[in-house]
């Protein structure tokens, strides 16, 4: 199982029935696109301006040719393909790929007005008991394909969010005390530090209130489809804008016990451009 986005894969159970193809419209927008040329067929990003640290990073890597001929090492029908592992270029068959993040991570710039909708582009990461920061795996990237959800299982997301956000606060309350007393680290104090993050915790929660899914996000999770189970965990830092079609056909591909395509599905070129 590889080490990025593992977290949250394990709660998540495999759905079906997904729903419609991105809003194309979305390539009539002004900013930075990144086409991406895999041995399956093109596909279109456009990189957000309100996540730059995650755009210009996106950017470079893709300029500097840092995706030529890594794979798409974890496909997983109706939730998403995950590629950027540098070391896949290897291309070891049967080997599982995704514990490599380029040597860096990149600070989360996660926004309450970016979810996880189809043709989403969200990082990768580790999970928050090592990652209470929620920093984003260097060079990988995940892209969403998803489904449709009904009310019922809207409902049933939004509680297990809630659960995830109170769970996330405690690991960065722990995280902070932590930072503000190191004397808290040492082993001996492991009982005084869990108390103490418990209740910073618990001030927290009560201040920010529970997860609400709100009434327009969920009319876009029951048309066009996405993973709702990631919102606010992640940094989405832009979407697909052609060729949802492309992305569905790799999510189709078979694949091995760990996710990673029988067949190997090739970043071959990107190219980065303006509109």
């Amino acid at each position: 199982m590889n080490r990025f986005f593992i977290a949250i894969l394990f709660l998540l159970p495999l759905f079906a029935n997904a729903g419609k193809s991105a809003d194309n419209e979305s390539i009539e927008k002004k900013g930075t696109y990144v086409t991406v040329n895999t041995n399956h067929g093109d596909f279109t990003l456009l990189l957000y301006d309100d996540t730059p640290l995650h755009r210009d990073n996106f950017i470079r890597l893709c300029q500097d040719s840092v995706y030529n001929g890594v794979l798409f090492h974890r496909v997983i029908k109706e939730f998403l393909i995950q590629g950027g592992d540098p070391k896949s270029k290897e291309r070891i068959p049967g080997k599982t790929y995704g514990d490599f993040d380029g040597g860096y991570c990149v600070y989360a710039e996660i926004l309450p007005d970016r979810f996880c909708k189809r043709g989403a582009l969200i990082d990768a990461k580790l999970g928050d008991d090592v990652n209470p920061t929620r920093m984003s795996a260097g060079t990988q990237f995940c892209v969403v394909q998803g489904r449709v959800f009904t009310d019922k299982e809207l409902d049933a997301t939004e509680k297990r969010l809630d659960e995830w956000q109170r769970n996330h606060l405690y690991h960065i309350s722990r995280y902070d005390l932590m930072l503000e007393d190191p004397d808290l680290s040492k082993p001996e104090n492991g009982d005084l530090l869990n108390a103490k993050a418990r209740e910073l915790a618990a001030k927290r929660y009560e201040e920010q209130g529970p997860v609400v899914i709100s009434p327009e996000r969920r009319e876009v999770y029951k048309t066009i489809g996405g993973t709702p189970h990631l919102d606010g965990s992640v940094t989405v830092f832009g979407e697909l804008v052609e060729g949802q079609d492309v992305v569905e056909k790799i999510t189709l591909t078979p694949t091995d016990k760990a996710d990673r395509p029988l067949s190997d599905v090739v970043i071959l070129s990107t190219k980065v451009w303006r509109k």
